[in-house]
């Protein structure tokens, strides 16, 4: 289950060995990292919440957070500013055709590509730390981010058919923040894989399916009444 998400929640902190602990925290409309803004502007109907998720194979420094959005009407597809990127490199991975995804710079919100599935914005000489962006699979939607007007960056949530609708987002969006970028994305992973609760071999899977007609018929099927397709299929 999501966790229970307020805007400006607590930050949650913990310090290991006497190192400076990290955090990511949403303040009125700015996104911090160690207290150093990252988004700026962001808009009254975004909501963050650190995540509750630690355990022994996790270090207790390390901090994120989850983020969603309330939308004005149930949608198939909402693109919604996160805030204002300016004047921070970063590193990006984005789909650009079904099966196939390439590397992608910038260092502001209009550089960021369509369809981008993961955002590593760099660390500063002054303390702020490496964050991730990873959007993430919520019910029967998927997110992306992309970019916005005036330098914002946007999510896109999206469910793929217009007979499955939502408003309501509570974890489309994970931040993570490490002073090691590689080690980050590990343990952002491992804190995902507790949230979603469950990972499994899809790829290997969807090319085991023996009636891959059936499969698809199931697949329509579960996105009309609001499931996910590999649920029904696998």
């Amino acid at each position: 289950m999501a966790p229970s998400l307020s805007k400006g929640a607590p930050e949650v902190l913990a310090v290991v060995d006497d190192q400076k602990p990290l955090s990511i925290t949403l303040e009125d409309s700015t996104f911090l990292a160690n207290g150093h803004p990252i988004l700026t502007e962001v808009p009254a109907n975004i909501v963050a919440t650190p995540s509750p998720f630690f355990s022994k194979d996790l270090t207790k420094k390390m901090v994120g957070s989850f983020v969603g959005f309330e939308a004005n009407e149930p949608k198939s597809c909402h693109v919604v500013p996160l805030g204002k990127l300016k004047n921070i490199r970063f590193m990006s991975i984005l789909r650009f055709k079904v099966w196939w995804t390439t590397h992608w710079i910038g260092n502001c919100g209009r550089d960021v590509e369509h369809e981008t599935q993961m955002m590593i914005l760099d660390k500063s000489n002054d303390g702020r730390p490496y964050v991730l962006l990873l959007p993430l699979l919520e019910g029967p939607f998927r997110a992306s981010l992309q970019p916005g007007k005036a330098d914002n960056v946007d999510i896109c949530m999206e469910s793929g058919s217009t007979k499955v609708c939502g408003s309501s987002y509570l974890s489309c969006l994970y931040m993570h923040v490490g002073d090691d970028p590689f080690k980050s994305v590990k343990d952002a992973m491992k804190v995902i894989k507790l949230h979603l609760a469950s990972f499994k071999l899809l790829q290997e899977k969807c090319c085991n399916v023996p009636d891959p007609e059936l499969a698809f018929k199931k697949c329509c099927k579960a996105f009309e009444s609001g499931k996910c397709c590999f649920q029904e299929v696998l």
